[in-house]
């Protein structure tokens, strides 16, 4: 039998999922109207709506804190996922711990024991690769409730984005412009994000009759990607684009092709994925795929106040910026000054 949700809750009695936690919680008092708290009351009754573990857990507040555990809290990406996930636990009274792995499986796994120490009530977890189970299923034998975020763990719930689509799109936008020759620069292997984008740019495309230039493997840094684009640059000069698993080695790419003397857009485009703020700020401003990573973080930690076993995955958009010109004729080079932005 399917679990009612909070959010069910909430549309019926037509409130906020807050509302509802409120009502739940205790903490109602002096935050809504009497008819308001009743509607609730009602609606939990009308669809028998029963707590679930992790949310029962939450609301008892063992010590008050959710920990955000993320490979590395420098990538303006996970700081934005970390802000929505604080934002909802200040709403419902919790604190915040975050924790940065620094892109380390061996750290992330100390971090389990020292999590589980601290008794935290839940976590908000992007893992750095696959986890260790072990750790894992301790935990939940002691009531700690478990969401995954931006990347999937089997048997947890997962809030993503439409890495594949998205990236397809991006394939899809620079073929139109012409780009025939690209090149990709991948994140971890192993991580579904990273193979999702890989996956879904690779198929768009073969559905032209394309394949990547060549596929090299960085870590979502900005250092990767400029190593990674100094190898390309120098060993297949025929590029006339170099596509990047995220915005990070996206810019470490424009860093390389500035370093070698390489033109970009006239003689190179670069495109990458996540549309952090850097993103905007660098020139030429680059074109990339927005992931609403504070809404993720937002839907990460109301799953786990609602203790759903639900995944979701959010959409995402295409921006088109200065770096990827349309191509003139059949290769690079020809009329990119004359074309300017698309916008954002």
């Amino acid at each position: 039998m399917r679990r009612v949700t909070i959010r069910e809750v909430a549309a019926l009695a037509g409130v906020s999922p807050s509302t509802v936690s409120r009502v739940l919680n205790g903490k109602d008092a002096g935050h809504m109207r009497p008819e308001t708290k009743e509607r609730v009351l009602a609606a939990i009754e009308a669809l028998d709506y029963t707590p679930a573990k992790a949310a029962r857990i939450l609301r008892k507040k063992k010590t008050g804190v959710v920990a955000i555990l993320l490979p590395d809290i420098s990538n303006p990406f996970f700081s934005l996922l970390a802000r929505g996930v604080a934002s909802v636990a200040f709403e419902q009274g919790l604190s915040t711990l975050i924790c940065d792995s620094d892109n380390s499986p061996e750290k992330e796994t100390q971090y389990w024991d020292i999590l589980l120490a601290e008794g935290v009530d839940g976590i908000v977890f992007v893992p750095v690769g696959r986890p260790n189970e072990a750790k894992l299923k301790r935990l939940l034998a002691r009531g700690v409730g478990i969401v995954v975020a931006d990347r999937r763990v089997e048997g947890f719930p997962a809030v993503e984005a439409d890495n594949r689509g998205g990236s397809a799109a991006l394939a899809e936008h620079l073929i139109s412009l012409g780009y025939r020759r690209l090149a990709y620069i991948a994140g971890p292997k192993g991580v579904s994000t990273a193979e999702d984008r890989l996956a879904g740019f690779a198929r768009a495309l073969e559905a032209h009759g394309l394949t990547p230039v060549t596929v090299r493997r960085g870590d979502f840094t900005l250092r990767s990607g400029y190593a990674l684009a100094r190898e390309v640059l120098s060993q297949h000069r025929e590029v006339d684009a170099i596509v990047a698993g995220n915005d990070l080695m996206a810019i470490g790419v424009l860093r390389a092709a500035e370093d070698m003397g390489v033109e970009i857009p006239e003689t190179l485009g670069v495109a990458g994925f996540d549309h952090v703020l850097p993103a905007d700020l660098v020139r030429p401003r680059l074109t990339t795929v927005a992931v609403p990573a504070y809404e993720m973080g937002r839907e990460a930690m109301r799953r786990l106040l609602e203790g759903s076993d639900e995944g979701k995955v959010l959409p995402v958009k295409l921006i088109a910026g200065d770096s990827t010109p349309k191509r003139g004729g059949d290769g690079p080079g020809k009329e990119p000054k004359a074309v300017k932005s698309q916008g954002r």
